[in-house]
């Protein structure tokens, strides 16, 4: 069983969601952190999850300045840039789905909610997901 680092880049804020897998797919835990606090929040999931393996960064807004920020905090994992095409809306629905609306909000059609957090750590665990998918496709 492999542990990774996964995370949905942004400008402003970033998803981080720490998955094993593949078989199953267990998520250890996930967060919403402020861009400029991704190298502290990356090392201190890499201090709580030592077993950690390899970071994920997918390959949207901000991707090449936090991933030259991550080879220089976390010089020992081994980074790869994923495909992040679809996710944000794949992620959403998914939030959508896990946290049913109150009241008579239920009433609303998914595409008229809005989201009550941000759910970019979906995004994140979507890409570990497909990441562990693809790797159980090759064996």
């Amino acid at each position: 069983m492999e542990t990774i680092l996964a995370i949905d880049p942004g400008r402003a804020k970033c998803g981080l969601a720490v998955v094993a897998g593949p078989d199953p797919v267990q998520v250890l835990t996930r967060a919403v952190v402020e861009s400029e606090r991704l190298t502290l929040e990356a090392a201190d999931l890499r201090r709580r999850f030592p077993q950690i393996a390899r970071l994920l960064l997918g390959d949207g807004t901000g991707s090449a300045t936090l991933r030259r920020a991550l080879a220089a905090a976390l010089p020992d994992l081994p980074l790869e840039i994923v495909p992040e095409h679809g996710t944000s809306a794949r992620a959403r629905a998914r939030f959508l789905a896990d946290n049913p609306a109150p009241g008579w909000r239920r009433l609303l059609p998914p595409g008229l909610r809005a989201p009550e957090r941000p759910y970019d750590d979906y995004v994140a665990l979507l890409l570990a997901e497909a990441f562990f998918s693809q790797k159980r496709t090759q064996v």
